[in-house]
């Protein structure tokens, strides 16, 4: 019989305050790990953070269960608003009652953010749905939102005022273009196999591997055996 993995165990780095006038996206290594680039140096999101984040990903929808666990395992509370929640089985077993699925964005955040260990804690939104969670959901502090979408929304208030957008594969290049422009594009098409690309609204962009932990794997595919 399986156990289920702690979730303490699985990939997260500790909040380190950034300074008042720090830049928007703090040093990768405050935040939530998502992988390492091609030096090996750590690539992460703020989140959670003292500022709201807006996250946009062009992509499938496993990469939105990858980010929740890993929000849960720097003591996010986080909801998921799906439209398969069967899919998400197995984070639900680890995470309890830290972790709410429901069908819309509309009550969120459930509770109000908070800084780590006090009341609540911070408060994370994951949502697959078609439609793009309300752009003023990420205003305020510690409030993480992430959309995650195979195709890019026309005109989303949103995905022009994320602070990061995602591409998991080249073939997402056409709606980077679509979002941020040609340059963009033609760094997700240039994207090999296993890659994804970061683009910061503050400037710049990480090309990276993700890297997937053997406990998150058994939480991400529940019922796969072990070391299968």
């Amino acid at each position: 019989m399986s156990t289920t993995p702690d979730l303490t165990s699985l990939p997260g780095t500790a909040w380190n305050d950034p300074a008042p006038t720090g830049p928007l996206l703090h040093p990768a290594h405050a935040g939530v790990h998502l992988g390492t680039d091609a030096t090996g140096r750590s690539v992460a999101l703020p989140a959670p953070g003292p500022e709201g984040i807006r996250v946009a990903v062009l992509g499938e929808s496993l990469f939105g269960r990858l980010f929740a666990l890993r929000l849960l395992a720097v003591g996010a509370r986080v909801t998921a608003a799906t439209r398969g929640p069967d899919q998400w089985a197995g984070v639900r077993q680890a995470a309890g009652d830290r972790l709410v699925l429901t069908g819309h964005t509309g009550a969120w955040p459930p509770q109000p953010p908070a800084p780590p260990t006090v009341d609540a804690g911070p408060q994370a939104l994951v949502c697959d749905l078609r439609r793009p969670p309300h752009v003023a959901l990420a205003a305020g502090p510690w409030r993480t939102v992430l959309h995650v979408t195979r195709a890019a929304p026309r005109r989303s208030a949103f995905w022009a005022a994320a602070e990061a957008v995602l591409a998991l594969d080249a073939q997402f290049a056409p709606g980077i273009e679509q979002i941020l422009g040609a340059q963009a594009a033609g760094v997700a098409a240039r994207l090999t196999p296993g890659e994804i690309v970061v683009f910061h609204r503050s400037g710049g962009c990480d090309v990276l591997r993700p890297d997937i932990s053997p406990g998150e794997t058994a939480l991400l595919t529940p019922g796969r055996p072990p070391g299968a």
